[in-house]
């Protein structure tokens, strides 16, 4: 099995991990109190950051953009090593928080010493763009942030989003025009866009976060896109989300989930031509996904129940609230590589 394929089921097996206790814990809330998971939940973040997140930003950095730029893959005892730190350090964040932060500090700092490559030219004499240095100061602000919670001897999650954020952020500097069908963004506009947003994020402060919102949203071209219809839907809700949690920063459930389920799952499920990167570098071949809109609808529905119920309102169908939330994750995941691996 290649590494890249292992590493992808590697990152899905962590989503379940980490999902299904929020699934668990969110019914409790509502009044549903069986919960076999409750011992995992207070991890759920982490494993949902660092491992499910973590390992598809690892595939992206040591295999899909590698190839592109370099040429070829990061070498294998290298990507060995990162799936190593990735799964135990998630894993023994579980039992021991400080351990997990360690170990995870350890295959973050792989790809940052990686990252060091797109710093130099490509394979074909291309210069580093805002996309290459993005990616790199998104990871080195991810170190940062984990060895100021290892020093301080506890976590603070939400500062831990800026991770898969920043790098959608980083990504959105390149692949936003293979989507949207536009020009290629301004790289100020998306740099800016990204500083303030970690601010606003750190700092939890509204003004910051919605003047980033609003910097990324016409950068991005997604309001005056020419391409296909599906991946454009998804990205036009994943940044309304992003607006949402900008200005409900003072509603912490809708603060964190806004970002962590409806700006980031909606973006990994539009933007399919990172999908497909990873996706020929894991079968060495060139795949075809026909996409179905029946992840979204779920994922979408289960989410606006959720917040719904944070701002006050409880019906009794609100409790498939995080069910369907999980299925629509999962059942992406499933759709995807049941056409891919045949």
């Amino acid at each position: 099995m290649k590494l890249a394929l292992f590493l992808m089921i590697i990152g899905i097996l962590l989503l379940l991990l980490g999902g299904i206790p929020a699934v668990f814990e969110f019914m409790g809330m509502q009044g549903f109190h069986l919960d076999p998971t409750s011992t995992l939940f207070p991890s759920h973040w982490f494993l949902m950051i660092y491992g499910f997140f973590g390992a598809l930003i690892g595939n992206e950095v040591l295999v899909a953009l590698s190839v592109e730029w370099t040429g070829r893959t990061a070498d294998n005892r290298l990507i060995i090593l990162f799936i190593i730190f990735t799964l135990i350090g998630s894993i023994s964040f579980i039992y021991n928080q400080q351990l997990g932060l360690v170990l995870i500090l350890v295959s973050m700092s792989i790809l940052l010493y990686y990252s060091k490559e797109y710093l130099g030219q490509s394979r074909i004499g291309l210069n580093p763009t805002t996309y290459n240095w993005l990616l790199f100061l998104s990871l080195m602000i991810t170190v940062t942030i984990i060895s100021v919670q290892i020093s301080l001897g506890y976590t603070i999650p939400y500062l831990n989003l800026i991770f898969p954020v920043s790098m959608v952020f980083a990504v959105m500097a390149r692949d936003i025009s293979l989507v949207t069908g536009v020009k290629l963004i301004k790289g100020w506009e998306i740099s800016l866009a990204f500083v303030l947003l970690i601010l606003g994020m750190t700092f939890r402060l509204e003004f910051l976060m919605i003047l980033a919102w609003i910097l990324s949203f016409h950068a991005s071209g997604i309001y005056k896109f020419k391409g296909r219809k599906y991946p454009i839907i998804h990205l036009f809700t994943a940044w309304l989300y992003l607006l949402v949690g900008s200005i409900f920063v003072f509603n912490y459930d809708i603060f964190i989930h806004s970002i962590a389920v409806g700006f980031l799952f909606n973006t990994v499920f539009g933007v399919d031509v990172v999908l497909m990167d990873l996706f020929i570098n894991a079968f060495q071949k060139r795949v075809s996904v026909k996409s179905s809109y029946a992840p979204y609808i779920l994922l979408n529905l289960g989410l606006l129940m959720r917040f719904i119920y944070d701002l006050g309102l409880s019906l009794p169908f609100f409790l498939l609230s995080a069910p369907l939330q999980g299925i629509g994750i999962l059942l992406f995941f499933i759709l995807t590589l049941k056409q891919v691996i045949k």
